[in-house]
């Protein structure tokens, strides 16, 4: 090959690859590891019949053989002895998440509803007529095993970032009460990976009404 033709092959090259740098970057344009939280310790204590958020709540899934589980009824990762049998509403293992139903746990009401992008403070009911998903044996799912929740996040290769959408999610607990939460964070404070961190509101008696914070 001559060589200017080389060096405009050279050219175009870079110049692809400069290109490809500043896609990577617009996942992260808003450097989602500059929103780091340090993991909120556990402290479970039932908030009753009651309208509870937004609260702002990170779980250290940075355990690569550990599952987290969190309890929307007590605001809080809790110990699970059974996950059959024992109270909790979502389980994180990194990026990847599970409810109490399903596949997971035939036995729960856990189930999922993505709202897709909107609004967080907008949402103030569980839609009616929601159609709501329950987890599935992950065969190809490497990021949930539930399939309204599994692309809850852009990653750059480049980058090597992962940042959440901003997606609402309707969460139908394990008995079948409600909660609204969208993902903030996937960043520690040490700037490590796996502190999942979300908002949500939790309506405890039962209603579909998830109109914001408790008077």
């Amino acid at each position: 090959m001559p060589w200017k033709s080389l060096q405009r092959l050279i050219g175009l090259w870079m110049g692809l690859l400069l290109l490809a740098g500043c896609g990577g970057g617009a996942v992260g344009q808003n450097d989602p590891t500059s929103a780091t939280y340090q993991p909120t310790p556990p402290q479970p204590q039932d908030v009753g019949p009651r309208l509870v958020g937004p609260i702002t709540y990170t779980v250290d899934a940075r355990s690569r053989d550990v599952w987290m589980y969190f309890d929307f009824a007590r605001g809080s990762v809790v110990a699970v002895q059974d996950p059959k049998t024992d109270s909790w509403d979502l389980t994180f293992q990194r990026y990847v998440i599970k409810t109490n139903g399903g596949d997971t746990n035939p036995a729960g009401q856990g189930a999922l509803l993505s709202l897709a992008e909107r609004d967080f403070a907008a949402v103030t009911k569980v839609p009616d007529k929601a159609q709501f998903v329950i987890d599935v044996h992950p065969k190809n799912r490497p990021s949930s095993y539930n399939p309204a929740i599994e692309k809850w996040f852009n990653y750059s290769y480049l980058a090597n970032v992962l940042a959440p959408k901003p997606i609402v999610y309707i969460v139908r607990t394990h008995d079948g009460k409600y909660a609204k939460m969208r993902f903030l964070s996937y960043y520690c404070a040490s700037k490590s990976s796996g502190c999942l961190t979300f908002e949500y509101v939790y309506q405890g008696d039962g209603s579909t009404n998830l109109g914001g914070p408790a008077a």
